[in-house]
């Protein structure tokens, strides 16, 4: 029987408290500790026999962890996990590392004159249905992946906008959204070398923008695009499409279009399009295969893969480099968006 890991929750929000719930359904893990200064996190820790700690530091000197998830405001990320490499214990992050770059830059260097693992949480890579479209393509069976198509486009309700920093420069869906699309480009297609933007606020008229188009020039050579707006009554979006969260109404389309010389793949359907010889050819009828998966909550899969982190079996899906590529990149959208020019990394 594999040994339970120790494991404490650093930020019981909304977040945290999904993290506790996993952590809690998984046999191989053991939740006993929580830190966070809000007293009904006291509460929360008393009502499921954990300990408490109003200050992480006092935890990390008075309990034994294997692992430690800090799902604070972005701003903690990087104190709270170099306080737990200091100590030891390899923690799970989530996204974003930072909000600064420089300094994730140099916790990442810290990380590795240290020794331990990082794991940043990008959780949409664990889906199976992602995975599965990584071995699709690293299969070759879509030949050369000439062009990808990402769509973004949902309608935040008006209220979400009552908070006023969410109507502010640095609050649209840019940052705050398109991270995760751009975090699964590079995973899927590589890196990006090129990119060009737009960014409008016309239909809220907010300061912050509304919509946004963004071209991109990968290293292979692949061309794509991505369309984002938090104003549109669309199902185009992976919320609605990939089926993770609850709190979106699902709906059976498509968000990712990847096209080859070969074939076609969409997400997150896994539809994929085919020639039945294998020859391109446009007079031809394209046959379509669904490609099938065994379902599984991406949160969930990623504490499991975290727990092989913890034990040695693999190396982190997510490194602190590879977050810190994706916020760069994203940094590149917003100054193409901003200054309507062509940005290259």
């Amino acid at each position: 029987m594999t040994q339970q890991l120790k494991l404490a929750v650093i930020g019981a929000g909304a977040m945290g408290r999904d993290h506790i719930r996993y952590i809690q359904d998984n046999p191989d893990a053991k939740l006993v500790a929580i830190a966070d200064p809000m007293p009904e996190s006291e509460e929360l820790a008393k009502s499921i026999d954990v300990e408490w700690y109003a200050d992480y530091n006092d935890m990390f000197d008075h309990v034994a962890l294997d692992g430690v998830v800090i799902a604070s405001p972005n701003g903690l990320h990087l104190p709270m996990a170099r306080a737990a490499l200091e100590h030891g214990v390899p923690p799970l992050v989530e996204k974003p590392i930072s909000d600064d770059l420089d300094d994730a830059r140099i916790f990442a260097k810290e990380a590795r004159e240290i020794g331990l693992p990082v794991l940043v949480g990008q959780h949409r890579r664990h889906n199976p249905k992602v995975q599965r479209a990584k071995e699709i393509i690293e299969s070759g069976v879509l030949g050369r992946i000439v062009t990808v198509s990402v769509h973004y486009n949902i309608y935040k309700p008006d209220t979400y906008y009552d908070i006023p920093w969410r109507r502010q420069k640095g609050a649209g869906p840019i940052l705050v959204n398109m991270v995760h699309d751009v975090d699964l480009m590079r995973y899927l297609i590589g890196e990006p070398v090129e990119i060009q933007g737009m960014a409008a606020n016309s239909a809220r008229g907010f300061e912050v923008e509304d919509s946004a188009v963004v071209n991109v020039r990968f290293e292979s050579g692949t061309l794509g695009s991505i369309t984002l707006s938090d104003a549109a009554a669309s199902p185009w979006n992976w919320e609605a499409t990939a089926r993770e969260n609850p709190f979106f109404a699902p709906f059976d389309t498509d968000a990712y279009f990847i096209m080859g010389t070969k074939g076609s793949l969409s997400l997150p359907r896994l539809q994929l399009f085919t020639y039945r010889d294998g020859v391109s050819d446009w007079t031809k009828p394209l046959t379509c295969e669904i490609q099938g998966v065994k379902e599984g909550l991406p949160h969930r899969l990623q504490l499991v893969h975290y727990l092989k982190v913890l034990r040695g079996e693999v190396e982190p899906i997510v490194t602190p480099e590879d977050a810190i590529k994706s916020l760069e990149v994203l940094n590149a959208v917003k100054k193409a968006a901003d200054e309507g020019a062509m940005v290259t990394l």
